[in-house]
Formats: structure tokens, C-alpha cells, sequence
């Protein structure tokens, strides 16, 4: 698929707000950022240097360097390594120095995250940065990147549809395969391989690659990662398949769920409260609502219907480029590393629209599912139906 990203725009708003704040330039350490800004896949620590006016620059392990110049729009790649002066904050401060900007206000990245490569930058990268530009003002401006990352261009809705499909098709495939004594683990290879075979770049998610449970592993409580196990899926099951992939550095986060065998009656009933539940918040996701509004409308709706001890109270969480996960959540919290309730949803908002409900001992049903808010409404990207599916398919008790 052929998608021209705009980095000139993407560039341009991070410098924009740089401005407005008196920063001379920005070291970006996070994983969201570096891809942000490189447009290259970036598994080692690397970071950003943002002048707020000229072109930016990427610090990148020196023995991956030469391939993430290769794939970055960038031609000012710089490679750093394990030797006096080369270093990551080392070569930071050199491009700053370079910039004429190291008696100026320098941003950085700090603060906390559940999310494991987030990336902020460490106690001892600070005091390094530090020591190397004394004369520089260093702020916290961790909110850039999260800002101008909240709305996409057109060209990354359509790569986030790709990823989405990508799944899609990964998880039908699962369908023609499921049955009684198959593996997690190999409900998992069905996933990966479809998905590359797809074009799929990596099963990105830190949480397991294809998240695949079965029966009491479906019903954690508050819902928890499901890495795939060699547990065997057995007769009157749930089974929950959560398959990631990635298409032009944009992921694809699907969640669907079925059970092997015919439910009983109470898992029939924790279906519909999953199904209708999944169906408002949806309904409640238009543009013009505030993420405050939609947790407080879908707390009362689930309360209203006596699903509080099954349907957890978080709705959703962040979704774009490799490495932008999480926020902003769709929670009941005004930490501002997790959310923002005042944020108002707009055209080219996608969120990552999640419901989990589980009843220990019955089942577990999981929703993940990007969602495109559009001028008139919203979107989902996947096909898939909320409505778990049946597979009788070896189920003979």
C-alpha cells in the first residue's frame, strides 16, 4: 500500500508548540516520540533532538543505524555506542551544542508509566544531560508529543485500517481452526502467521505478542494480560482472541471472543451484558462528548443494569504508531500521564474502545477495537461483531 505520511506537518506542530512555550529544543526519549519524529522502527533506546525551528534529528544505536537511516525520512541519523563522548546523552548534547541552543530551555520527557517501553528518560540520563549543558534551563514538556499525536492525518487512519484488517483476517482464520484440545499456543501461530502473511511488520503488544486464553484464563480479575500457554481448550469454553499486528509502523489491536461448545445459560447472560455494553459505549463515543463524560455516562449505564461486579470501569486506551499506547485512557482518573476528561473528541480521533467482563468460574469476554470518530459520528475499523462467536466444532459432551 502506497501512503504518503505528511512528517513536514507532523514536524511543524511539534516545533508550534515548542514555540508557544519558549523551548529551544526538545530531547525526546520516548519510544512514541523517536517514532513519531523518524517514521523508522526504533527498538533500542534512541531519542529525538526537536529544534523549535530547523530539522530535527534521531540518536539510534550505532549497530542499528545505518538500517533506521535507511528507513527514516531523516538523512541525519546519529549513531551512538559505548564509548567515552558517544554516548546516547553524549550525542544529544552534541546536536544541541550543534543547534547553538545549549544555554537555552531544553524540554525532556519525564514522568511514570504502567506501560513498560514508554521510555521516559531515567534519573541518571537527567543528571548526565545536566552536567553536559549547565547553563541549560531544563523544563518537562512530556505533554507535546501526546497532544499533536491525538488527531491523525488521513494517511494514518488508512494505515491504522490496514493493521485493523490485518487482524481481522487473522482472528477469521482462527475460526476455521478452533475446536476442542486445540493449544493456546497454537491459536497464537494461527494468528502470527496469518497476520504476516498479511503484511503484518510485528506482532508489536508488550503484553504477549497474540494474547489467546481459554476458560478460567478468560476471567481474571480486572481482566489482565493473556500470553498464549499450552493449555488445551476444552468442551463449554470461553476463549479470548486478542491479536495485534503492525502495517507502516501503525498498529492494529483486536479483541474478539467465542466460546467452544454451547454456552450455558449463564454465560449466555454475561454475553449480553458484555454485547450491550460494548454497544453503548460506542453510542456514547460521538464527537462533541468529552472522555469524562463518556466514563461517567458508562459507569452509570452499567450500574443501572447491576453489571458492576462483571464489567470493569475502564473503556479504552490510546492507539496510533509504534510505541503510542495507553493514552489517553478512557478512566476515571485526572492524572494527567493517563488521561485528559476534558479532551473532546473530534473527526480523526481514533480511540482504542475496550470493555472487559468476567465472572470467575463462568466466563471472560474482552473488547478491543480501534474506533474512528468521524465529523457525523464514528467508525469501527473492524468488521468483527461484538457478539462472541459458537463453535460446536469436536465439542461432543
Amino acid at each position: 500500500m502506497q501512503v504518503a505520511i505528511d512528517y513536514g506537518k507532523r514536524i511543524e506542530k511539534i516545533q508550534a508548540l515548542l514555540q508557544e512555550r519558549g523551548i529551544d529544543a526538545l530531547f525526546g526519549t520516548r519510544l512514541k516520540t523517536v517514532t513519531h519524529v523518524s517514521g523508522a522502527f526504533c527498538p533500542w533506546r534512541s531519542a529525538t533532538v526537536v529544534p523549535a525551528k530547523g530539522k530535527p534529528q534521531v540518536i539510534t544505536l550505532m549497530m542499528d543505524a545505518a538500517r533506521v537511516a535507511d528507513d527514516s525520512w531523516l538523512d541525519n541519523v546519529v549513531a551512538y555506542g559505548p564509548f567515552p563522548g558517544q554516548g546516547l546523552v553524549d550525542s544529544a548534547a552534541s546536536c544541541l551544542r550543534a543547534l547553538g541552543v545549549q544555554n537555552g530551555t531544553i524540554a525532556i520527557e519525564s514522568g511514570t508509566s504502567s506501560y513498560l517501553p514508554d521510555g521516559y528518560i531515567t534519573h541518571a540520563e537527567y543528571e548526565q544531560l545536566a552536567r553536559a549543558l549547565p547553563h541549560a534551563t531544563i523544563v518537562n514538556a512530556v505533554d507535546v508529543i501526546d497532544r499533536v499525536t491525538l488527531i491523525k492525518q488521513d494517511a494514518e487512519v488508512k494505515l491504522l485500517r490496514q493493521a485493523t484488517a490485518i487482524c481481522d483476517s487473522a482472528i477469521e482464520a482462527i475460526r476455521d481452526e478452533l475446536r476442542v484440545g486445540i493449544s493456546e499456543q497454537y491459536i497464537a501461530g494461527i494468528a502470527e502467521r496469518v497476520a504476516r502473511e498479511s503484511g503484518s511488520e510485528f506482532a508489536w503488544t508488550f503484553t504477549g505478542g497474540m494474547e489467546i486464553a481459554s476458560g478460567y484464563r478468560t476471567a481474571y480479575a480486572m481482566g489482565g494480560c493473556t500470553p498464549a500457554t499450552d493449555k488445551l481448550v476444552q468442551c463449554h469454553e470461553s476463549v479470548i482472541l486478542d491479536v495485534h499486528a503492525m502495517y507502516g509502523l501503525m498498529l492494529g489491536d483486536v479483541s474478539h471472543n467465542a466460546f467452544v461448545g454451547m454456552p450455558t445459560a449463564a454465560q449466555r447472560e454475561l454475553a449480553r451484558a458484555y454485547v450491550e455494553s460494548c454497544n453503548k459505549l460506542v453510542e456514547l463515543m460521538q464527537p462533541g462528548a468529552r472522555l469524562g463524560e463518556v466514563v461517567t455516562q458508562m459507569t452509570e449505564f452499567v450500574t443501572s443494569k447491576g453489571w458492576s461486579d462483571v464489567v470493569l470501569p475502564g473503556y479504552g486506551h490510546g492507539i496510533g504508531h509504534f510505541g503510542h499506547e495507553w493514552f489517553p485512557c478512557v478512566v476515571a482518573s485526572d492524572d494527567p500521564l493517563v488521561t485528559d476528561p476534558e479532551f473532546e473528541l473530534q473527526p480523526n480521533y481514533v480511540q482504542e474502545i475496550a470493555i472487559v467482563c468476567n465472572r470467575p468460574g463462568v466466563a471472560g469476554f474482552r473488547l478491543e477495537r480501534p474506533l474512528l470518530i468521524t465529523p457525523n459520528g464514528n467508525e469501527q475499523l473492524s468488521g468483527l461483531p461484538f457478539e462472541p462467536w459458537v463453535i460446536d466444532e469436536g465439542c461432543v459432551c
